[in-house]
C-alpha cells in the first residue's frame, strides 16, 4: 500500500514539474519582454542581466512613438484590414458551408472533398501566380490582396462551418418553410443566430491570421504609410536596433489584442471547436 501512494506521489510530482517546465517554456520569454519594456535602455545592457527593472517606467512607450510617428497609422491598418478579413471569412464561409450542410445535390458529397483537399496546398506554391494576378489586377500597393481572398471563402472555415450547421436540427428548417420563409430565411433567422460560438471562433482565428500575417503585407504594400504593425515593427528594427525596451513596447502592443480576444472569448473557441467535430 505504502509503495503504491509513493508511486502516486512520484507520478504527480513528475506530473507538475513537467507542467512546470512546459509553462516555463512558454511564460519566459512573455516574461522577459514584459520586463524589457520596463526598464531603461542602460539596464538591458547589464551583465549580468536581471530580470525585474530596477525601476517601471513607460520611457519605452514614448521613444516608439518618438522614433516612428507611423506607430499609429500602422495599428489602425492592421485593425482595419483584420476587421474586414474576419468578416469576410464568417460572411463568405458560412454561405458555402450552409450550402453543403443544408443543400441536397447529387455533387455535394464530391465537391466538398475537393474543398477539403485545397488544404493541403501549400502557400508557397501559391505566392508566385496571387503575386503575377495581383499585379494584372492593379492591386499591388493596396489592402485589396489581403481583404478580397478573404471574401472569396477559406477551406478551413468552411469546414468548421459545415461540421456546426450539421448539429443544428433540419426541422427548425422546416419549421420557418412552414412558417413562410425561404432558403435564406432559414440562414439568417435560424442557422446564424445559433451559430455563435463557430462564428466567435472564425473571427478570432481569422482575425489573428491576419494581425500577424507579414508576409502578406510586405510582398504587395510599397507605401509605408499603407504598412500592416507587423512590417512596421519589421522596420523599427532596423531604424531602433539599440533601444531593446522600445522594440518590447512595439512587441507588446502588437499582442494586446490577441490576448484580449483569447482572454474575453476562448469559451466559446471550446465550445466552436469540440461542437464541429460531434457530428461527420
Amino acid at each position: 500500500m505504502n509503495g503504491r501512494r509513493k508511486s502516486g506521489a512520484a507520478s504527480t510530482a513528475l506530473k507538475y514539474f513537467l507542467l512546470s517546465a512546459v509553462f516555463l517554456l512558454f511564460a519566459g520569454p512573455l516574461a522577459w519582454m514584459l520586463s524589457t519594456m520596463m526598464k531603461t535602455k542602460a539596464e538591458t545592457y547589464k551583465a549580468p542581466p536581471s530580470l525585474l527593472p530596477e525601476s517601471l517606467n513607460v520611457d519605452a512607450f514614448h521613444r516608439l512613438f518618438a522614433i516612428q510617428p507611423l506607430m499609429w497609422k500602422w495599428i489602425q491598418n492592421s485593425f482595419s484590414i483584420s476587421i474586414l478579413v474576419a468578416a469576410g471569412a464568417v460572411i463568405s464561409s458560412s454561405i458555402v458551408a450552409y450550402g453543403f450542410s443544408r443543400f441536397q445535390t447529387k455533387y455535394r458529397d464530391r465537391l466538398f472533398p475537393i474543398v477539403l483537399v485545397t488544404l493541403m496546398i501549400p502557400p508557397s506554391i501559391m505566392m508566385i501566380p496571387s503575386y503575377v494576378l495581383f499585379v494584372k489586377l492593379g492591386w499591388i500597393d493596396t489592402w485589396l490582396p489581403l481583404i478580397v481572398p478573404a471574401w472569396l471563402g477559406g477551406a478551413y472555415y468552411i469546414f468548421l462551418f459545415r461540421q456546426f450547421f450539421l448539429t443544428i436540427p433540419q426541422e427548425l428548417d422546416e419549421a420557418t418553410y412552414l412558417d413562410g420563409g425561404n432558403r435564406w430565411t432559414v440562414y439568417a433567422r435560424v442557422v446564424m443566430p445559433l451559430s455563435k460560438p463557430i462564428i466567435i471562433t472564425t473571427v478570432i482565428f481569422a482575425f489573428v491570421n491576419s494581425w500577424l500575417d507579414f508576409l502578406g503585407p510586405f510582398l504587395y504594400i510599397k507605401n509605408s504609410e499603407l504598412f500592416t504593425l507587423s512590417v512596421g515593427l519589421q522596420l523599427l528594427i532596423g531604424q531602433t536596433s539599440q533601444d531593446f525596451p522600445a522594440l518590447a513596447a512595439g512587441a507588446f502592443i502588437s499582442i494586446i489584442p490577441i490576448g484580449l480576444l483569447y482572454f474575453f472569448a476562448q469559451r466559446y473557441i471550446v465550445e466552436g471547436v469540440v461542437l464541429t467535430g460531434s457530428k461527420g
